[in-house]
């Protein structure tokens, strides 16, 4: 089983880490790690603790160590390179230019004088042989550049110079796809027994493997080979040394051949080797010695998961080396190649893969593109790993993507070992796997479904947040989500009664789903009788309505008493979120819901007079009267109620004397009550202009907006009252000549036999007209400049009106012999005198 142990952890300049500027080396006694920001660590192995930070002057693309003279070389970006000269211990043999303590770690400032090649164009390195080889990305090439260093700090100019043009995938034109990554660069060479590779990072291949890629000259010469990667998927390679090659004919040609071996369509993230499988003759080695076996496979691999294999093919005519390609998990980060296997990273797992051994002939040839089993070893984010050792367990040095360094110990089965259990216990584990597997399944059905549950009340949470914010910061005049009200007429168990239907339109890109809550709140003014509704939302997308109903409040008399105020709520309540998460709280009070959701106040309407008012706006064709259904608010009845005789407990008519009660006869003569509204201000208010019709026409059609039938410009209607009694009201155009200045006028005049009617009615064209003019004002109306002093005298003339209605009421209290009938139609005509004309709106 793999085990991680956690070393140190590092600072990270983003979110996570980028894999192509994450990089971990591991030397002698210190690993060098860098993530991609201006420092580079260096960790102790004895101490088990980071003892060092180098700090450079930008941010760290690459580091190289060059294990042979214990010299690290530093890329920076867009900086140069710099050159670290390091003792058996790490430390630096230069004295840097600033140093600081943190706890104890050493942060160390790695100034100018340590930059020993400066070229921003640099964005990959390698040194190999007291070779640096640097590689250049420009427009649409890249260059390469070898230095030679003879154990001192690189030489400005370089000794050959290589171009290598861009040749991009089909799917990436421009080659900019995979800009982030660095181009890969590794050094082979030529495996000789006696001589085994001084530097472990060099790749030694067997004679017959390097004889056919490079030449019997490379092989006779012992020339070691640079391979290169690069991020728009070319593999090229080319001689480090170029003595004994002969110089083109062409001097504008470069000294090195390069030759392009392969192109990958992706990526290039990893170039490395795996040697042979040991025979039967090798069983003995020990592992010191298999370290310096001879690898016969060359591999390149892709970040899109592409393995490619070069292998040596005996006995054959035409090439001798054969080109394979197999498929990975993708994408991958990083890799490591150790003996026969392959190490990689694809950030959500640490896998490794067998590399399948070189085939002697060509007849054995495997299909084209498998794909190779790989096993998981359930180490997750990696993103840079090195290797450490091979003797045993295989151990890796692996860098997570939030900076945290980790040593891997990956157990590989010794072979030979018997694989499989006995036919006798193959019963039991297959039931107690099967048994496992159901177990997991049951628990990962579970928290599926409550992860589910969380997920949708977030969205659920997100929605109405967002209806919330939306609803309470509209400024607009018609808000996004709002009422209508209208007042219809119908039968309930055989008795008349008046309706009432909201309508809710949602205007606003939100959905109101289940779980909302309709709060409809009805109370009339000068009346304790009071009711709310709650209506359940079901589903209401943007941009569509519904309709609910509910009956007006009555008294205990029956009676209807205007005008009724409607507030209308949203409400929603939070237990819809929290059900079935087991956080719903059941010992909630339900009478206190402000404590269990969110309250939108949408409006406040009224429901006036007008609204239960039958009408025929035909002229000429009143209603017939009908039977009393619901009686409304009746002024005389209030106002001799109002009187000491009244509180005294006479509370029906039929208790009252018998000459009060032959008052509430019909009236021979019509009562009339006129409002005068300016014609400026009500074309202004009501738009007419768009209308198309008639200034009258118009205040007749706002007055009654849902009982208007009729298609042509009258100026005249008829109704009756929820109780039966006959009405008329009729607009026409007049002129007030009584204020400083003549102006135009509509004239709304009330007729109706009836006094509580007239009354009723009057309010309520008065109460909507002060409605219209308050609107009319927020939205910068115009008002005709008018001499107050001419106002002032209307208004002492009708108020001296007033005081007689107070003597009169007065006396009518104090006196208890009194003419009834003289005080009352003195009462009626100063209400005439109030009433026709009243004051103009202007």
């Amino acid at each position: 089983m793999s085990s991680v142990q956690y070393l140190a952890g590092f600072h990270c300049p983003a979110a996570d880490l980028s894999t192509s500027k994450a990089q971990v080396i591991s030397g002698r006694q210190t690993f060098y790690v860098t993530t991609g920001s201006k420092f580079v660590y260096r960790y102790d192995t004895k101490k088990k603790l980071t003892v060092a930070a180098f700090l450079f002057p930008a941010k760290v693309c690459q580091i190289e160590l060059v294990s042979s003279t214990q010299q690290l070389y530093v890329l920076c970006a867009k900086n140069g390179i710099y050159l670290l000269e390091l003792d058996k211990q790490g430390r630096c043999l230069k004295e840097p230019g600033s140093s600081s303590s943190a706890g104890r770690m050493n942060v160390v400032s790695v100034g100018p004088e340590s930059c020993c090649l400066y070229d921003p164009s640099v964005c990959s390195i390698a040194v190999a042989h007291d070779v640096l080889v640097t590689v250049s990305k420009y427009p649409d090439k890249w260059g390469i550049k070898l230095r030679p260093m003879n154990g001192k700090p690189p030489s400005m100019a370089p000794l050959r110079e290589i171009e290598l043009s861009f040749r991009p995938s089909p799917g990436d034109i421009k080659g900019m796809e995979h800009a982030f990554l660095q181009p890969v660069l590794c050094c082979v060479c030529l495996w000789k027994e006696k001589e085994p590779s001084c530097d472990p990072c060099h790749l030694a291949l067997e004679a017959s493997l390097f004889t056919s890629l490079f030449g019997v000259d490379c092989t006779l010469l012992s020339c070691p080979i640079i391979f290169c990667g690069f991020p728009d998927g070319q593999v090229a390679c080319f001689p480090l040394n170029a003595a004994g090659f002969s110089r083109p004919v062409n001097q504008e040609q470069p000294l090195v051949p390069v030759k392009v071996l392969y192109h990958l369509e992706q990526p290039v993230v990893f170039i490395g080797a795996t040697k042979a499988e040991f025979q039967s003759s090798n069983t003995a080695h020990s592992a010191e010695s298999a370290e310096r076996l001879a690898s016969d496979c060359i591999l390149f691999i892709g970040r899109g998961g592409l393995l490619v294999t070069i292998t040596h093919l005996a006995n054959t005519q035409g090439s001798a080396y054969e080109f394979r390609e197999y498929h990975l998990q993708a994408p991958v980060s990083c890799a490591a190649s150790a003996s026969s296997c392959i190490y990689y990273s694809t950030c959500t797992d640490l896998l490794s893969v067998a590399v399948p051994p070189a085939q002697k002939e060509v007849a054995s040839r495997t299909p084209q593109n498998p794909i190779l089993p790989s096993t998981s070893h359930n180490i997750t984010l990696v993103v840079a790993v090195s290797l450490v050792s091979t003797q045993g367990d295989i151990e890796l040095l692996a860098l997570s993507n939030r900076g945290r360094l980790m040593l891997c110990k990956l157990c590989q089965r010794e072979k030979g070992a018997q694989v499989g259990v006995l036919c006798t216990n193959m019963g039991k584990r297959i039931k107690t796997l099967l048994s496992g597997i159901g177990t997991i399944s049951d628990r990962v059905s579970k928290l599926r479904t409550v992860l589910d549950q969380k997920t949708t009340s977030l969205l659920t949470l997100n929605q109405v947040m967002t209806l919330s914010r939306v609803v309470l910061s509209s400024h607009l005049a018609e808000p996004p989500v709002h009422c209508e009200i209208k007042v219809s007429q119908t039968s309930i168990l055989q008795q008349k009664r008046f309706m009432a239907s909201c309508i809710l339109k949602n205007n606003s890109d939100c959905v109101l789903d289940r779980g909302w809550i309709l709060c409809v709140y009805l109370c009339s003014e000068g009346s304790d009788s009071s009711i709310s509704y709650s209506f359940p939302i079901r589903r209401l997308p943007p941009g569509e309505t519904t309709e609910l109903c509910f009956p007006l409040p009555a008294d205990s008399c029956e009676k209807l008493r205007f005008p009724i105020k409607v507030s209308c709520t949203l409400f929603y309540s939070f237990r819809n979120i929290t059900t079935g998460l087991g956080n719903s709280d059941n010992n909630a009070d339900p009478f206190v819901p402000h404590k269990q959701g969110i309250c939108l106040p949408l409006q406040e309407l009224i429901i006036d007079f007008l609204h239960c008012v039958q009408v025929n706006p035909k002229a000429g064709l009143p209603f017939t009267p009908a039977a009393p259904q619901v009686l409304s608010w009746d002024p005389v009845e209030s106002f001799l109620l109002s009187s000491p005789r009244g509180k005294g407990g006479i509370k029906k008519w039929n208790h009252l004397p018998e000459d009060i009660c032959s008052l509430r006869v019909n009236y021979a003569a019509q009562l009339k009550a006129t409002v005068r509204v300016s014609s400026l201000l009500i074309s202004q208010a009501l738009q007419n202009e768009k209308s198309g019709v008639s200034v009258c026409c118009a205040v007749l059609r706002w007055l009654f907006p849902e009982r208007w039938t009729g298609t042509e410009n009258q100026e005249e209607v008829h109704g009756v009252t929820p109780d039966g009694r006959a009405l008329g009201l009729r607009v026409r155009k007049v002129s007030v000549g009584d204020l400083p200045e003549t102006i135009p006028a509509i004239d709304i005049e009330i007729t109706s036999p009836h006094l509580d009617a007239l009354a009723c009615l009057h309010m309520a064209v008065i109460r909507r007209l002060k409605t219209l003019v308050l609107q009319h004002k927020r939205n910068d109306g115009n008002v005709p400049e008018l001499k107050l002093r001419n106002i002032q005298e209307q208004f002492i003339a009708r108020k001296s009106l007033l005081k007689e209605v107070q003597a009169l009421r007065d006396r009518l209290c104090v006196q208890k012999e009194l003419n009834l009938d003289t005080i009352l139609h003195r009462l009626l005509d100063t209400y005439r005198a109030l009433r026709h004309p009243g004051l103009p709106f202007i």
